[in-house]
């Protein structure tokens, strides 16, 4: 697969700027007041959310020896490999010790990478159908 680093690329900026959003509205549910001056806060979840997608990201840089086709051809291993960034960070996140909020922004952001990375992964085996379907004819 020639195009997984783009897909890697777009998936980290796709799912940091979708964290962000989510983090920011989760943390204006939790502070329900009016008197409240967001913009201090809106800057450290920025700043932890992409450090906490960077390190995801970097995480799920095994998902590149997809490029093989022995990898790309067994599902079990292309699950493996495409997943699991994402999933052994939400997994750490359980075993990592500290305050419930940051804890929950953190699955929040793995959450948010897991279901991007869903969507590409959905979209490359989409593409890939198609094109062994158009050389069989």
């Amino acid at each position: 697969m020639k195009g997984l680093p783009l897909v890697l690329i777009k998936t980290v900026l796709i799912a940091i700027i979708v964290s962000i959003a989510v983090n920011c509205i989760y943390y204006v549910i939790l502070t329900r007041s009016g008197e409240h001056d967001y913009t201090h806060a809106v800057t450290l979840i920025m700043e932890r959310t992409f450090f906490v997608g960077i390190i995801i990201a970097v995480m799920s840089l095994p998902m590149l020896f997809l490029y093989y086709p022995n990898y790309w051809n067994s599902t079990l291993s292309r699950l493996l490999l495409y997943f699991e960034g994402s999933i052994l960070f939400i997994a750490a996140v359980f075993f990592v010790a500290t305050n419930p909020l940051t804890k929950t922004s953190d699955l929040l952001t793995g959450a948010v990478f897991f279901f991007t990375n869903s969507i590409f992964y959905y979209r490359l085996i989409r593409k890939k159908q198609a094109a062994a379907i158009r050389t069989r004819k």
